[in-house]
């Protein structure tokens, strides 16, 4: 299996941007992270091609050169597609316990294997991935933000409830489970990731069994702008509003996914309020990947439609603009544990549709190095 060379990529990158909406709705969940604000100066956007012109070979006759001269300044200005197969991630180790890692291959488009076969991704495909997870071992570690110091004060806490470790041992579901890979600088959460490159990091070796993931699929939820249902009023004695910093410890307090306080306030968001007392009782917001996220209403508000209500007006009115694809679609998107049924009737209310399955899972990245030169080996 042939190692392909890294790319560093500005988020602006033309070409990258340019291959990521021919590639929409399946590569919605890079193309809104590379796309957010909330970026910081740890941040990798990295491809398997480059952003823009790189040294020519002087050895090459002059008419080779200009050719390659003309090609490089076309994928300058985002004039030429990437090759047929490649893979793009998003890595910022910073952001922990929140996800640090998204991959996506254009291997996971539907038709996209020349040969029709549709088992799995095609082997240059998977060499992009296991070229992608290998550059990651060589990454330094940024430090935990200091607001993140809670979430690691629960996983030592874990792990003197429970300090056996190994491959064969299964945390609990917890909230300490979810917080334990704190411990292990090394391993990160990739999220949202397709089951397909999910397979290629567990039969790698790269996937840590004793944390939370691979037992919970995830279904991939997408939405048409176009076709949302019609607007709804809210019950009378509430109002709409944005999310604001008040109302962010109670945000932290309905959900066991861990979300910064500095994060949470970098999202868009949509909430409802008691006119008379102005106390929040139902929210959502637009994830960094953009999807749907923390969507919630209170106990005593359940049952009226509110929230269905409050993630449509948080698509209608924030993601047209940020993933539309070649056609002029405006897609939006949710993540649904399997089995939730709840937020599957919200999806579907929406008019939205359960397209493939993702999981989040913890990896080693540790482990990665050399991995695209260990698969040529057992080939």
């Amino acid at each position: 299996m042939p190692e392909l060379k890294i790319h560093t990529h500005p988020a602006t990158s033309p070409v990258l941007q340019s291959a990521l909406t021919a590639s929409l709705p399946y590569s919605i969940n890079l193309v809104y992270r590379t796309r957010h604000a909330n970026r910081t100066p740890d941040a990798h956007i990295l491809a398997t091609f480059p952003a823009a012109a790189e040294n020519q070979d002087q050895t090459q006759p002059q008419c080779q050169q200009q050719d390659q001269q003309q090609e490089q300044e076309q994928i300058h200005h985002g004039q030429s597609n990437p090759p047929h197969c490649w893979a793009a991630a998003y890595f910022d180790r910073s952001m922990r316990p929140e996800t640090e890692l998204w991959i996506f291959a254009s291997g996971e488009m539907p038709g996209h294997s020349r040969s029709g076969d549709e088992s799995g991704l095609c082997g240059t495909c998977r060499a992009a991935v296991v070229s992608l997870l290998d550059y990651l071992s060589t990454l330094a570690e940024p430090p935990l933000h200091p607001e993140n110091a809670a979430a690691l004060a629960l996983a030592r806490r874990h792990e003197q409830e429970h300090p056996e470790t190994g491959p064969e041992v299964r945390y609990p579901l917890s909230p300490g489970a979810y917080m334990r890979h704190l411990l292990l600088p090394g391993v990160v959460t990739l999220g949202a990731c397709h089951h397909e490159i999910v397979r290629i990091c567990h039969e790698s070796g790269l996937v840590r069994e004793e944390f939370p993931g691979l037992e919970a699929p995830v279904n991939k939820f997408l939405f048409k702008i176009s076709n949302l249902p019609h607007r709804r009023e809210l019950p009378e004695g509430l109002r709409w509003g944005q999310m604001r910093e008040k109302d962010i410890a109670i945000v932290q307090s309905r959900t066991d996914i861990p979300r910064a306080k500095r994060t949470l306030l970098s999202m868009e968001s949509v909430g409802v309020f008691e006119e008379e007392t102005d106390q929040v009782v139902a929210w959502t917001f637009l994830g960094l990947d953009g999807a749907l996220s923390t969507l919630h209403t209170e106990p005593a508000y359940r049952g009226k439609g509110i929230a269905k209500a409050v993630a449509a007006k948080l698509f209608r009115e924030h993601v047209p603009g940020l993933a539309d694809d070649e056609q002029g679609n405006a897609w939006a998107h949710a993540d649904v544990y399997v089995g939730n049924a709840q937020s599957e009737s919200v999806c579907k209310s929406l008019g939205g549709e359960a397209m493939w399955r993702i999981f989040w899972v913890r990896i080693d990245v540790t482990r990665a190095g050399n991995l695209a030169v260990r698969e040529d080996r057992t080939m």
